[in-house]
């Protein structure tokens, strides 16, 4: 049976909603010259897959819902193929899709978050928290215990189309990873703390070619090895709320 929410019919859903839905929130955006546009979407998708695949084992009813591209990305809108949306239309989609879900029967959704951009993050956890239709997840891997189990780079704060992001996708999708990125230099800018300092952009940050990090130093092991952290992120998130709903 298949994992994804759009490939069955209405009458497989009917009469058997599943338990939990995962929803996949990426971006369409600047990703230095050697990643896609879609790079937190691809993240996203992988991460939830791999999460859906684990709660079936433990025989959880799960399906990954289509993946929400359109979000709040305003620190890159300076390059092109960037697409921002404000964060009412974002919030008021998320809060569209729960309540269609509740009216079918879904309890749980959680959200399979892979942007980070503050405003961004700011907009799910406010969601979540109103959210009164059904039970609205949200694992964000900026905050403990996860953070601290990721990569270098990740808790540096100098982690957007770096060795972090260009590993998972090599992990996810190899063939989207253009092969001048071994050729980038480091840009070891600490994004995450000039956020909290007001920089508003990419550009006033540091970041001419729309990178921080080190995209050169990017493996597959490494992707493959924080994918592992990130599904359990999801899983036990998934798993604990259960158990409290027992």
């Amino acid at each position: 049976m298949s994992l994804y929410w759009n490939e069955h019919t209405w009458t497989d859903l009917r009469h058997n909603p599943p338990e939990v839905v995962l929803l996949p929130i990426g971006s369409v955006e600047a990703h230095g010259p050697h990643l896609p546009l879609s790079t937190d979407s691809i993240i996203s998708e992988e991460m939830a897959r791999r999460s859906a695949e684990e709660l079936l084992e433990k025989k959880i009813r799960t399906l990954i819902l289509p993946t929400i591209h359109y979000v709040v990305t305003d620190f890159s809108k300076d390059f092109p193929g960037t697409i921002t949306i404000r964060k009412e239309s974002f919030q008021n989609l998320l809060c569209d899709i729960a309540g269609s879900l509740a009216s079918q029967g879904v309890r749980t959704l959680c959200i399979v978050n892979s942007h980070l951009e503050p405003d961004h993050t700011a907009a799910i956890h406010e969601f979540c928290n109103g959210c009164t239709t059904l039970k609205a997840l949200f694992p964000d891997k900026t905050k403990k215990p996860w953070a601290s189990l990721l990569t270098e780079e990740f808790k540096q704060g100098a982690c957007h189309a770096g060795s972090y992001e260009t590993s998972l996708v090599l992990a996810g999708r190899e063939e989207l990873v253009r092969s001048e990125r071994a050729k980038l230099p480091p840009n070891p800018v600490n994004l995450a703390v000039l956020m909290k300092q007001g920089v508003r952009s990419f550009g006033d940050a540091g970041a001419s070619q729309a990178y921080f990090g080190d995209p050169a130093a990017a493996t597959k092991e490494e992707g493959e090895q924080t994918f592992a952290i990130l599904t359990r992120m999801i899983v036990e998130t998934v798993l604990q709320h259960l158990r409290a709903c027992e």
